[in-house]
């Protein structure tokens, strides 16, 4: 029998108060599992810190290596952005840090609780030459399945690894795609973004970070348009805590007015706040039900329901639920348009294929 959502959620609700007193023996083994695969293994040893039976937990080797990996690769990252950043510095304005790499730092007790992928940098559209010129200097390659042309109008340029750090460093002109449907929301204009930019200082090193308030609005609306399984737990806790630092709903609303961005952020705070994880103000919901049009009671059952499902279960695909499928209603649910035809239109997304009908037609014959 599967764990459930809840098993998970109990770990998430630890780590939001960073709370140290879960035992690993109450966690079945699918979950302690699926905790390490989607990025929360250090969270998992941090939260049972005080359990004296943990030893002996045929998982514990399992949570330990998790945590040393994390502890590794994230002081790895932590240098090469520092090395990157103070090289940078010499050439063009401050950088401003993105996700993981500015967050593990403001919002996480120890960084390597935020494990990372990949280093994300906002630059101007004007540096992005010089600066990937600098990676290739520091000693990254440029390596990706998509052709060159491709990056020419791409959110980042294209993703640089270093063959011996093993570290991704993805440099953005923009802080998503504008083929996605909040792309060319004013609140992501680099007008916007320029004036929501606040000074802070990387290891003494000078760089921007977002304000709170659009932190909040591209962390949720990255969150549902990139959906990934395996990382979206992580990004659901950046959320988490970033809620608990008290943003400015007086500001974050006006930047939503009129943006499709509404729909994600009202996807995301719904589902953590009926799974105890955000306190919001008894006013934020509705003000951002009235934002949006995409997501209806049905609609928003159906994703809370995924995410419960795929996301913090981490069930694998299968026959009732393929991986089609899921990125269809993902999709579909979360389209432009009024939430009763997003539903219409999942329906006959779903109905099988001409492909798939001659296929079975054929197997019978």
């Amino acid at each position: 029998m599967r764990a459930g959502p809840r098993s998970l959620l109990r770990l998430l609700q630890a780590a939001r108060r960073d709370r140290a007193e879960l035992t690993l023996a109450a966690f079945p083994p699918e979950t302690v599992r699926w905790a390490v695969t989607s990025g929360l293994g250090p969270w998992l040893r941090r939260c049972t810190a005080a359990d004296p039976g943990v030893a002996a937990s045929p998982l514990w080797p399992l949570v330990q290596s998790a945590d040393l990996t994390a502890r590794l690769l994230v002081a790895e990252q932590l240098d090469a952005t520092e090395e990157f950043v103070d090289v940078a510095a010499r050439h063009v304005a401050p950088l401003t840090l993105l996700k993981g790499i500015s967050l593990c730092e403001q919002l996480y007790p120890e960084p390597h609780l935020r494990t990372m992928g990949d280093i994300d940098i906002l630059a101007d559209e004007a540096a992005l030459p010089t600066l990937q010129a600098l990676l290739v200097e520091l000693g990254y390659r440029p390596q990706s399945d998509y052709p060159a042309e491709f990056y020419a109008t791409h959110h980042h340029i294209v993703p640089m690894i270093h063959p011996r750090r093993r570290v991704w460093v993805e440099v953005h002109r923009a802080l998503l795609p504008r083929k996605s449907p909040a792309g060319l929301d004013p609140v992501f204009s680099a007008a916007r973004i320029a004036a929501e930019l606040q000074p802070s200082l990387f290891r003494g090193h000078r760089v921007n970070r977002l304000s709170p308030e659009l932190q909040l609005v591209y962390l949720a609306s990255h969150w549902a348009f990139g959906l990934k399984q395996e990382r979206a737990v992580v990004g659901m806790l950046d959320v988490v805590r970033l809620l608990d630092g008290a943003p400015r709903w007086t500001r974050i609303l006006p930047l939503l007015d009129g943006a499709f961005a509404a729909t994600y952020v009202y996807l995301l705070l719904t589902y953590l706040a009926q799974r105890g994880l955000a306190d919001l103000e008894p006013n934020v919901l509705p003000e951002l039900r009235r934002r949006q049009r995409s997501l209806a009671r049905a609609n928003l059952a159906t994703l809370h329901a995924v995410i419960d499902r795929h996301v913090v279960e981490g069930r694998p695909f299968d026959r009732i639920v393929s991986e089609r499928t899921f990125g269809i209603a993902w999709q579909q649910l979360l389209s432009p348009g009024k939430a009763s035809g997003n539903l219409l239109r999942l329906g006959w997304s779903l109905l099988p294929s001409r492909g798939w009908w001659a296929r079975v037609l054929t197997n019978r014959a």
